[in-house]
């Protein structure tokens, strides 16, 4: 039983590396994955994903292809009768592209009940940042600022796409378990998987003072708890947070980060990491630095390559062989941060980021996980829940960031002391016992 979704048929339509990854982990596991591409000649002449060229052909294998123009009346009819056939549907596009295009769940689930439908995007299907930023692949680079980098933000993170690896194994697992519930019941569900919300669940493990100092600044632990004492010897804005984050859920606090206030910058080994920015061929959004900060932006798309070309008033690097397409601009990263930084050290990144905006590319500041957490599409989606801990305190955590049907899935249990359940779990195995029993003497009567 090495491929145990064999019979499935799953239907991508994706921009990005997190619905492709999803895709990926289903075809592994025996599913027959179709993905609806667009009528290129070169696929690493106009990548969409984040991760490079050799990466991003990796995430097809075990797949099928078509090309289909979803903006012709044909390409949407053929689209139609290839999800109709289907039991998933993988969509990583801005929420509502393909409900315009008459593939949205309400439409698709009327006429295939079963259909399980994944809506994979940066912040979800609603909120606030919904539909915040061009192109199906927001700013989600901004918690990248979680993994590795200082936690005033300032110097540039580790180029590991977490963001998009995280809603993938989301998105996979929930399809998995959907697909058991719509087999058995008949019933298919829409589910939203937030890439936002999904790399915050995850951070939680590791976001250390700067989650404690998030919580408390959100109102989620009382500001007392900044005030409990700790072992002697350490010093005492340590205990403080290491309180704080114990209370949080949130994991130990690292002594070597976040005592920079939110103006210094630490430059300590600033030369090894900075060689680092654009990370290999699997790094994300590469991270430029301007005169106050870092930030991050899509060099991917040629549209966007001569919007910022223009931008920067360098439309000689149009005619550079070494940037000629994306592929050819991932093998010269060096050279090309050289040259674009030279313009970008020379004002503060908001005044970067404004003009990119403008001209339509796809950009971010590099955030923390307190900013992360303070913004308000975390509380529209309701992620952080309070949790009672087996000592009777209550504490808050950040709960599973999946929606289904709009709904969040139900906290039944708060974590227990170890053993709390023993003496109902027997019970249950007696009872279950004594049932088989039951059960085998009424069938023996039955045979004789």
């Amino acid at each position: 039983m090495n491929a145990p979704l064999t019979g499935i048929r799953v239907i991508e339509f994706c921009r990005g590396a997190a619905g492709a990854y999803c895709g990926m982990l289903l075809a592994d596991m025996g599913a027959d994955v179709i993905m609806v591409d667009e009528p290129v000649d070169d696929l690493s002449n106009e990548n969409h994903s984040a991760l490079g060229e050799a990466t991003q052909l990796g995430l097809r294998r075990n797949k099928r292809s078509v090309a289909l123009d979803l903006l012709t009346l044909e390409g949407r009819s053929l689209a139609h009768t290839l999800v109709r056939g289907a039991d998933v549907v993988i969509e990583c596009l801005p929420p509502g592209t393909l409900a315009r295009a008459g593939l949205g769940y309400d439409a698709l689930s009327g006429v295939q009940p079963h259909l399980v439908y994944v809506s994979i995007s940066a912040f979800g299907q609603d909120g606030p940042r919904s539909v915040a930023q061009p192109g199906g692949m927001p700013a989600l680079e901004a918690v990248r600022g979680m993994f590795g980098a200082a936690s005033n933000g300032a110097e540039p993170p580790r180029d590991l796409p977490v963001a998009d690896l995280a809603a993938g194994l989301y998105a996979a697992f929930s399809v998995s378990a959907a697909l058991v519930a719509a087999k058995q019941q008949g019933v298919g569900v829409h589910i939203d998987v937030p890439m936002l919300g999904t790399t915050l669940a995850i951070a939680a493990l590791r976001a250390g003072d700067a989650g404690a100092e998030a919580s408390q600044r959100a109102g989620l632990v009382p500001a007392a708890a900044m005030g409990q004492a700790g072992a002697e010897g350490v010093p005492a804005t340590t205990r403080q947070r290491q309180a704080l984050a114990e209370r949080a859920g949130l994991g130990q606090v690292s002594s070597g980060l976040g005592d920079a206030s939110d103006g210094e910058r630490d430059t300590e080994g600033e030369a090894e990491r900075d060689g680092k920015r654009f990370g290999g061929p699997s790094a994300p959004w590469p991270t430029f630095r301007a005169r106050d900060g870092y930030f991050g932006m899509d060099l991917d798309g040629q549209a966007h390559w001569q919007a910022i070309c223009a931008l920067v008033h360098r439309v000689d690097l149009l005619d550079d062989s070494r940037f000629g397409n994306a592929r050819e601009r991932a093998r010269h990263q060096a050279a090309l941060r050289d040259v674009l930084e030279a313009v970008f050290v020379l004002e503060d990144r908001g005044v970067w980021l404004a003009r990119l905006v403008a001209v339509g590319v796809p950009c971010t500041a590099i955030s923390t996980y307190s900013r992360v957490l303070a913004d308000p599409q975390v509380a529209h989606m309701g992620w952080v829940r309070p949790m009672v801990l087996p000592s009777g305190e209550t504490t808050h955590t950040i709960v599973s960031p999946v929606r289904l049907n709009g709904r969040s899935p139900v906290t039944r249990l708060d974590p227990p002391a170890p053993g709390a359940h023993t003496g109902d779990i027997l019970a249950e195995l007696q009872a279950e016992g004594a049932q088989t029993l039951s059960n085998n003497a009424n069938s023996k009567s039955r045979r004789t």
